[in-house]
């Protein structure tokens, strides 16, 4: 039954016993909990309401069937006089019921007795949902719902690729309350609601979701009555005619007076018709007669479209669910409104696997292999496809770990495709063991089922090899493809043309999909009859003729066309095939097979030449494939044995094998295993490495590759990678690996191309001013979003020291690019880079006109004096951004801190000053103690690592810092400092409010004065304070 498969899989089951999601033929209706009387306003109106308010309903709807019927007079005539006729029926009715004023609330007692016991009912057949879908306790999990045009679907795409299942819609999605709500604007309520979806999409568990919340007073209090009416339950009905009030009779047996229900234009009713697509008679409007009578017995067909008309009664509202293939039964203009469930969209899946799993950290490792493993996401759209394989994904989890893999989880998913078939083909059963089949096992269902698997998936072993999607009805001829097992939740329907002129086709509801049933077809063509589907004339002619045909040869046929294959059609195709040839999937499938399982010989033989392949010059995509097939073969250990390399840091002292490359890879892209950062320093990286590792890099953030022997070709590599529009890579570190301006247009092109990266290291490399001329195009282009570029020591010796030669020096070009508009860097690193004083003058030049730039570093070059002058003067302009100044070991003398104490005082931008490795000495540190001490002066954090000082100068240093109370930040650490300075810095230590950090190390306090200062942490527990080198 569609029914117990749908709420399988949305109310997810515990693991223990899924066969309790079923409901039993025996149930009078399915899942209804909860329980509400509401308000029986409606029904006293309809049994005390006066005569005259009912004729004028029924004189408003003869109205409305004249001008709906105006286009045929003749019929037109009839329909009036029935209506007619009706409405004097209900006249009579109502004079009767006027005349029973007296008795009026008595009966009206009855109504709200028949209504609360209805409620009853309807909840004690409904212990699944109660249990599992209660507001309070629920795994129920909402669904996707979309409002759709009242005309055919169209399908633009027929090459592989296009369909894509879950693509997520512009329109507001509608929750399952909301599908009775009228849309804005729409004042009148709709009468005729269609809901169409796939099988296993959710139809029937919404359905019943709906009613329980009807039933507990929750949702549509303006219905006083709901009943709900399976198709495969109706399909049992004895007899050939049945009028309206026996249907509700014999299916809810206390509505036994419901006459006066159905005659009433008062009492709300909604009618639901669940799954008619089940319906053997089909329904007929063109060929059916009108009735107006609710006690007249026609045919189950005529009486269901009467109801859907309006012509029997007409004050109710009728809810229809079905699969797209028996939209068609349904003209258009009865229908008010379109409705599709559409499965899971991110949120909902979310919630599902929350629901079910109470290890939330479960969850979440689960729902990511479902994200990252493209062979699982197109599908878990679907609820039941999405049950099954975060089941088998939990198992896997929890049986990997051993391996020393943590949450990595290497994810085989012959297995879960396995299972799904499994599991549509269990569906089908239960609906034939309703309607009188014989129950049979898994292997007995199998077998029945054989042929008509083998023939889709010959068909889908065609269509994959011509590379497309669609087939159409006559394919299904050509090939004897069952039908009912194309409708079962393995193929969806689409419609393919413009409205003139579309014709039905199908595909499968994921290209995956396709792709095991053509495994499966070729897996049991050899099991069965030792036949090879993909053997060409010319590879039978290669073969010895003492040679038996093998599984072996089947696999390795398939591995050369997938490797030579550059579309990547194949990929998953072979997987499967590995995949079926292991015990888990052969299990399953005993129904299915004839002979016995694959011979172990053959499996190990497939796994040596997968391993042999991988050692071969062949796409680093193909080399993902092939490890993939190990997975699905069981086979880990070329993965595991890389892995541990690269914890124990082995590759550092050998270059890894191309093969060891793909396993690197293969790990990385493993679903469960996020790193945001991925370090290959040190690693000795080949250029056949960089490029089997090219697929799987862009999933990082950050890359590091500091010291790998990179080489110009490897940039070019790398920037090959970076035009993935997926790609997530911030942050570049490309320091120390031989890179010269011959890779600089390359790095220019990904910043040229690339929005997501903004910070690059190309420190102690040889660019050259050449080489930054061309990066500048890069970083001057409004597409680039470059913020941090670090260009330490990047001179070249072929053109002298950077900016001794040539006319346009590398630091002319980078004030221009400062000066740019669109320059967006708010960090430069140019230390060690022999700069001049012409090259000061350009920085201070441009960081005058820069608005962005917030961290300057020039240390290790020789500023001096002069150098200081110019950016001194640079500092104290008011449009200066400057925040951090690192002028480490740049030959600054006491006469540069002069200058440096006028612009503490002045700029109002700068928190971080570093002037460590530079002899300043005491004279230098007092000039400046005397700006810092200024209230204008906004300095947080002072380096001041071996500078020269002693204790002549601590007090008045420190007496400044405490007067401000800004400084955080202070390092005193290889000076001259000694045990007479104590008292001085215990006093700073314990009146300075916001210090964080005071480093002095390297200095000459005895052990005592250490001692004395490290005491000092017991009353100032949030100060950092260093005293002992580390």
């Amino acid at each position: 039954m569609e029914k117990g498969y749908e709420v399988q899989h949305i109310a997810t089951p515990t693991e223990e016993d899924e066969s309790v999601l079923v409901t039993s033929p025996g149930e009078t209706i399915n899942s209804l909990p909860g329980d509400n009387l509401g308000s029986n306003s409606n029904v006293t109106n309809a049994i005390n309401g006066d005569f005259q308010e009912q004729q004028s309903h029924q004189a408003q709807y003869i109205q409305e069937e004249e001008r709906e019927q105006r286009h045929t007079s003749d019929e037109e005539t009839l329909l009036i006089d029935l209506t007619l006729a009706a409405s004097s029926l209900e006249a009579d009715t109502a004079c009767t019921l006027d005349a029973r004023t007296e008795s009026g609330t008595a009966i009206g007692d009855v109504f709200h007795d028949l209504r609360k016991t209805h409620i009853k009912i309807l909840k004690e057949s409904c212990v699944y949902i109660s249990e599992y879908a209660d507001p309070t306790s629920s795994k129920f999990a909402d669904l996707w719902i979309v409002e759709c045009n009242a005309s055919p679907l169209q399908h633009e795409g027929s090459q592989r690729g296009t369909t894509s299942q879950n693509v997520t819609s512009s329109v507001h999605p509608l929750s399952y309350t909301e599908i009775w709500t009228p849309a804005a604007g729409e004042g009148k309520p709709h009468r005729t609601i269609v809901t169409k979806g796939i099988a296993g999409i959710g139809k029937t568990v919404c359905v019943e979701k709906f009613i329980h919340d009807w039933a507990a007073g929750s949702i549509l209090s303006e219905f006083d009555f709901i009943f709900m009416f399976s198709f495969c339950k109706l399909n049992n009905l004895p007899g050939k005619s049945i009028s309206l009030a026996q249907l509700l009779q014999q299916y809810y047996p206390h509505m036994q007076r419901c006459e006066e229900i159905l005659r009433s234009v008062s009492i709300k009713s909604l009618y639901i018709f669940d799954g008619l697509d089940e319906n053997i008679q089909g329904l007929d409007f063109e060929n059916q007669f009108a009735c107006y009578d609710e006690n007249e017995f026609i045919s189950l067909g005529s009486l269901l479209t009467n109801l859907i008309r309006g012509n029997i009664h007409p004050a109710a509202s009728v809810w229809i669910t079905t699969r797209p293939s028996a939209m068609s039964q349904i003209p258009l203009h009865y229908i008010d409104r379109l409705t599709e469930i559409q499965g899971f969209r991110e949120e909902q899946k979310k919630e599902f696997l929350h629901k079910k799993y109470e290890n939330r950290h479960l969850a979440e490792k689960v729902m990511t292999v479902m994200n990252k493993e493209r062979s699982l996401s197109p599908l878990c759209y679907i609820p039941i496809f999405c049950c099954v394989s975060s089941t088998i994904l939990e198992d896997a989890l929890k049986s990997f770990q051993h391996y020393g893999f943590g949450d990595y989880i290497p994810t085989a998913i012959t297995s879960i495709y396995t299972k799904f078939l499994e599991q549509i083909l269990s569906h089908q059963q239960q609906k034939l063991e309703y309607l009188g089949g014989t129950k049979q096992t898994t292997i007995a269902l199998l077998q029945s089922k054989q042929k008509a698997i083998m023939n889709l998936g010959k068909l889908a072993f065609e269509l994959l090899r011509g590379q497309t999607l669609i087939f159409s009805e006559k394919d299904l001829r050509m090939y004897n493809v069952d039908v009912s097992l194309v409708e079962s939740g393995l193929c969806k329907e689409l419609t393919v043309g413009n409205a003139n002129t579309s014709k039905k086709a199908f595909c499968f509801v994921g290209e995956a999909l396709q792709e095991y049933f053509a495994a499966l077809y070729v897996f049991l063509s050899f099991n069965n009859n030792k036949y090879n589907p993909l053997k060409t004339v010319s590879h039978v002619k290669s073969l010895r003729r003492y040679e038996k045909p093998s599984y072996f040869q089947v696999c390795k046929q398939a591995c050369k066309e997938t490797i030579k294959s550059s579309q990547g059609h194949l990929d998953l195709f072979l997987r499967f095939l590995c995949g079926l040839g292991t015990k888990k999937p052969q299990e399953i499938l005993k129904g299915l097979m004839t002979s016995c399982e694959i011979n172990c010989d053959d499996v190990m033989k497939i796994i040596q030449i997968l391993k042999k392949r991988l050692q071969e010059d062949i796409a680093p995509e193909k080399c993902i494939t092939l490890l993939q097939c190990l997975n699905e073969l069981g086979d880990n250990s070329l993965v595991e044995e890389t892995r541990k390399i690269m914890i124990a840091g082995a590759a550092a002292s050998r270059t890894l094998t191309p093969a060891e490359y793909s396993a690197l890879a293969f790990v990385l892209q493993m679903p469960g295993g996020e790193m945001e950062t991925l370090d290959l320093s040190q690693h000795k990286t080949s250029s056949v490495g960089l490029q089997r590792l090219v697929p799987v890099l862009h999933h990082f953030t950050s890359l590091k590759m500091i010291g790998s022997n990179l080489g110009d070709s490897g940039v070019n590599a790398l920037s090959q990678m970076m035009k993935n529009p997926n790609c997530k890579l911030q942050n570049l570190e490309l320091e120390r690996n031989d890179l010269t301006h011959r890779c600089c247009e390359a790095l220019a092109l990904i910043l040229t191309n690339n929005r997501m990266l903004s910070s690059l290291n190309l420190s102690n490399n040889n660019l050259g001013d050449r080489g930054i001329r061309l990066l500048s195009v890069g970083l001057k282009n409004p597409q680039s979003r470059m913020q941090k570029l670090k260009l330490n020591n990047t001179s070249t010796l072929d053109f002298g020291m950077m900016g001794s030669y040539l006319e346009e020096t590398g630091i002319v070009i980078l004030s221009d690019v400062l000066k740019d508009s669109n320059c967006t860097l708010k960090a430069l690193e140019l230390a060690k880079n022999c700069l001049t004083q012409k090259n000061y003058e350009e920085i201070a030049s441009a960081i005058r006109i820069n608005h962005t730039l917030t961290h300057l570093d020039l240390s290790s070059n020789v500023i001096q004096d002069s150098g200081m002058n110019a950016l001194s003067l640079a500092l104290m302009d008011k449009s200066c951004s400057i925040q951090s100044l690192l002028l480490t070991d740049t030959k600054l003398t006491p006469t540069c801190c002069e200058k440096l104490a006028s612009v503490l005082v002045t700029n109002q931008t700068l928190r971080e000053l570093d002037l460590s490795m530079n002899k300043l000495g005491d004279s230098g540190v007092c000039a400046l103690s005397t700006a810092l001490k200024e209230p204008s002066c906004k300095l947080e954090t002072l380096g001041l690592k071996q500078t020269s000082l002693t204790d002549a100068c601590c007090k008045k240093l420190l007496t400044a810092l405490n007067t401000t109370q800004k400084i955080t930040h202070l390092d005193l650490s290889a000076n001259l400092f000694t045990n007479s300075s104590l008292q001085n810095f215990c006093s700073f230590i314990l009146t300075c409010s916001k210090l964080q950090v005071l480093r002095l190390e390297q200095n000459h306090f005895t052990t005592n004065g250490q001692m004395a200062i490290k005491k000092l942490k017991l009353e100032k527990p949030g100060v950092q304070i260093i005293v002992e080198r580390r």
